[in-house]
């Protein structure tokens, strides 16, 4: 790593190398020398370090001492080309060496005591036996004081006189001590203090434990070292520290005691090998307590109140699942709810109990502590279940507010990772239904709340428009909505809407309805959707009179859907001047079905390229041909509908590009989970969609130079095109009228009059913005510098592809109902009440999928019991050939 320091040194003819984990800027000589220190296991107090190393870079052979942090940073500066630094050398001086003044105690510390750290313990004492030269025996009884026989008898006195002497410290001023008998007095300002006149003071606050069961003697009349009867102790009144953790022990078995240990070197030959062992201590047992009580996690307070005994039950049995405990019910009923601990003995239990006449339940007695263990608990554990109601608490918190959920195999892994419960798909598939029951109510409640709801949606979104329709026993039958900012929009839209519907999934029957436009841009504008119990004349023909009051009937507005029959019936006779088409796809998919023998996608795309043909002349020869190749086909579509409804070029009104009704095909896909919900949560998962598109669009507007004045739809189809056009060959043929002859790519003459704003070849006419033609015509007329020029290229093209209408169509914001909780609704709207209709009760699965439309091709499925009949079935069985 880049911040790591490496240094490598030698003492005392050993290698050792140390990592400093800090930037060279930031380390100083003090923390160098205590990282020696612990590598070396020494004592940072009681030594010194001398720092010196030779510079490679200068070519010097004379040492460089290191003083100070300037002189560090040099030295680890210094690398050779190889980046490799010159080695460190560290001299170790002890304090007994220094010529600074010591007190006595700091005597005792000066004879180079070592820590145990970093030294290898079982060597440490595997020699407690093995005496060394100067090991002596003490006897407490009679204070003998012997050596082994063949090193000689020495005298305490004598003995400890030659340490003084190696000490060499003078504690009044640099002399030879002379301990009490020199008649000298003892300083107490070095730390001494006399015990018994003549002796030391036991120092137990310095780390020294006097543990002579036979009380102490002064076995010297001088008064220098207190020695103890039962066995003699390792001094620290100098400030040395007995460290057994460290791996030194005080042995003082039978009366002896190894003194090396207590801090004498024996001749450093020992210590010396321990030094670059590692062995730590062994570790400290530690005893374990038995299980303590703890905490359920639920977090239940006293008097505190939920809605009705099922939320207690819900709390209670999610925190069971969380934090693995298992509960049993005591007592169920109307008024109270009491559960308890399985394990005999557990105080844990709870006690709830219902409020006067509500049904809201409070805590009356909860007991959160658990004192048997989880473990015991594991058959309790085994049993859990469980339910919708988890499942749907689980969604609430991980999912808030949101009315898309995983679907169930997700919920399944989801339930088990965080509460360790197995549910199954059905209890993953309620549980989230239930999840959205709990954001907007049951499907029961929806309709009881629709007036209120469609209040606060009016009141959200002034000029919206909302009508509801129920039968003669009050129960729902049909519903409108319209938004005021779609209502708006829409007058400055093209006036072609598709409508279609598609029936609902959540038990009670009806289809969902959408009357949708198509902005400039091609993008969905949903203009009014609504509920009805059907697609039949009744229903078509009151949902066309509830649109009428907001799309006023005009020969200019033109309808696309499929060939419905109460459908189409129901727009003739609401909106008898406006134009009908077909739509070509599913008109494609029924012509499909009516050619045998021959490849059907081939006829299907025929026929949509016939339907898209801009000119009459080319559909007549095109159409003629089709005919003679598919009589069939074409016997049906003269049967079945009218070339006007569907044919591009015969087609009385403007539709522009709109011939199939994909826009509000694709709204069904994009509600099709929406679908299954109860009637509020579906509407308001529309509603919000729709503001999230008008959003989006409305940034669109907005984006790229205000000097843009087309939608980017026409301006790309002009840029792209801009090109061909600058090559064609131009003849002006009336300069008054704007009148061209353009030469085509094909070779064909092309009649184009601006003013008119139309070509030969319809597209100038149909889709409202120039062709390849006119925009030729209209540089010739450009370039030609006629000082009568009277438009730009902008006014070739309707307004309903400029930008300024299309970022008005958007300009208003759509806002979303609020949580019930904040809903502001008078009483006499919330005296209206409205009942559910009648639940469809359907036998077997549940049907997701709608019935295809006629000539819809299906997959088909293989039976799994006998092969696919085909031909070589018929010739030859099921035997491989």
């Amino acid at each position: 790593m880049s911040n790591n320091v490496i240094i490598h040194f030698r003492c005392e003819g050993h290698m050792y190398s140390v990592v400093i984990k800090n930037e060279v800027d930031d380390i100083t000589v003090s923390m160098v020398e205590a990282r020696i220190c612990k590598k070396l296991g020494i004592d940072e107090s009681s030594v010194k370090l001398k720092l010196s190393y030779i510079p490679l870079l200068i070519g010097s052979e004379e040492q460089f001492i290191i003083l100070d942090d300037e002189d560090l940073c040099v030295y680890l500066l210094s690398l050779d080309k190889e980046n490799r630094r010159c080695i460190l050398y560290v001299e170790i001086i002890r304090r007994s060496e220094l010529p600074e003044q010591l007190s006595r105690a700091g005597k005792r510390s000066s004879l180079g005591k070592r820590s145990s750290l970093g030294m290898n313990y079982e060597v440490l004492h595997s020699n407690d036996n093995d005496f060394g030269d100067r090991a002596i025996t003490l006897y407490g009884g009679n204070i003998l004081v012997e050596k082994q026989s063949e090193r000689g008898i020495v005298a305490i006195q004598e003995m400890l006189e030659a340490v003084d002497e190696e000490v060499n410290l003078d504690e009044n001023g640099g002399g030879k001590e002379d301990d009490n008998a020199g008649g000298k007095e003892d300083d107490n300002a070095d730390r001494m203090e006399d015990d018994n006149a003549v002796g030391m003071e036991d120092d137990n606050a310095g780390g020294r434990e006097d543990d002579n069961a036979g009380g102490r003697e002064d076995c010297n009349a001088g008064g220098r070292e207190d020695c103890n009867a039962g066995g003699m102790e390792d001094d620290n009144a100098g400030g040395r520290e007995d460290d057994n953790a460290g791996g030194r022990e005080d042995c003082n078995a039978g009366g002896r005691e190894d003194c090396n240990a207590g801090g004498m070197e024996d001749n450093g030959t020992q210590e010396s090998e321990m030094r670059g062992r590692y062995i730590e201590a062994p570790p400290l047992a530690k005893p374990v307590p038995f299980m303590e009580a703890w905490e359920d996690g639920l977090g239940l307070k006293i008097q505190q109140e939920f809605v009705s005994k099922k939320a207690v039950q819900e709390v209670v049995d999610r925190g069971a699942c969380s934090n693995s405990f298992g509960f049993e019910v005591v007592k169920s009923d109307k008024q109270r709810l009491v559960l308890k601990c399985p394990k005999e003995g557990c105080q844990w239990g709870v006690r709830a109990a219902k409020i006067g006449r509500s049904e809201t339940f409070s805590i009356r007695t909860y007991s959160n502590l658990h004192t048997c263990s989880r473990g015991s608990q594991s058959k309790c554990n085994s049993r859990r279940k469980g339910t919708p109601q988890l499942v749907a608490s689980l969604l609430h918190d991980d999912y808030p507010g949101q009315m898309e959920t995983p679907p169930p195999k997700s919920i399944i892994e989801l339930v088990w990772n965080k509460l360790g419960v197995k549910v199954s798909y059905s209890t993953a598939l309620r549980g989230r239904n239930e999840a959205v029951n709990v954001l907007r109510g049951t499907p029961e409640e929806s309709y009881q709340m629709l007036y209120c709801y469609l209040y606060m949606l009016e009141k959200m979104n002034y000029g919206t428009i909302s009508s509801v329709e129920l039968d003669e026993s009050d129960k729902f039958k049909y519903l409108f909505i319209a938004l005021g900012a779609s209502i708006e929009g829409f007058q400055v839209m093209r006036k072609v809407i598709t409508v279609d519907a598609t029936f609902l999934k959540n038990g009670y029957g009806g289809v969902l309805v959408f009357a949708t436009a198509q902005d400039p841009n091609r993008h969905h504008y949903p203009l009014a959707f609504g509920v009805l119990d059907g697609e039949n004349k009744e229903s078509w023909t009151w949902f066309f009179e509830m649109l009428k009051s907001v799309v006023p009937d005009s020969s200019e507005l033109v309808f696309m859907s499929d060939r419905n029959v109460s459908l189409i019936n129901a727009i003739a006779s609401v909106f008898p001047m406006a134009h009908h088409a077909h739509c070509i796809w599913h008109l494609a998919q029924n012509v499909r079905g009516h050619v045998p023998n021959v490849n059907k996608d081939v006829v299907e795309a025929r026929f949509m390229d016939i339907a898209r043909i801009y000119t009459v002349p080319e559909f007549d020869a095109a159409y003629s041909g089709f005919k003679t190749r598919y009589p069939s086909a074409a016997k049906y579509l003269e049967e079945s509908s009218e070339k006007e409804k569907w044919a591009r070029c015969w087609f009385p009104g403007d539709r522009y590009n709109i011939d199939t009704s994909n826009v509000v095909e694709s709204m069904n896909s994009v509600f099709k989970d929406a679908r299954r919900y109860s009637l509020i949560p579906m509407l308001d998962t529309i509603v919000k969609k729709t503001a999230d598109w008008f959003n989006t669009h409305r940034q669109e507007t907005v984006r790229g130079s205000s000097e843009r004045k087309l939608v980017p739809l026409v301006e790309n189809f002009v840029h792209d095109t801009w090109g061909e056009a600058e090559c064609l060959i131009v003849s002006e043929l009336n300069a008054f009228h704007l009148e061209y002859s353009v030469m085509g790519r094909d070779g064909k003459p092309y009649l184009v009059n601006l003013l008119a704003k139309s070509c030969s070849c319809r597209f100038f006419d149909i889709e409202k913005y120039p062709c390849v033609h006119g925009l030729a015509a209209f540089i010739f007329y450009s370039k030609k510098g006629d000082s009568n020029h009277v438009f730009d290229l902008e006014d070739l093209i309707s307004k309903y592809y400029w930008t300024e209408l299309w970022a008005l169509a958007y300009y208003r914001t759509i806002y979303v109902v609020p949580d019930r909780s904040q809903w502001d609704v008078p009483d006499y709207i919330k005296n209206k009440k409205i009942l559910a209709p009648k639940r469809i009760e359907q036998r077997g699965r549940k049907r997701v999928k709608r019935f295809p439309s006629a000539g819809e091709r299906r997959p088909r499925t293989q039976n799994k019991r006998r092969p696919r009949q085909s031909l070589q079935w018929l010739l030859f069985g099921n035997r491989n050939v």
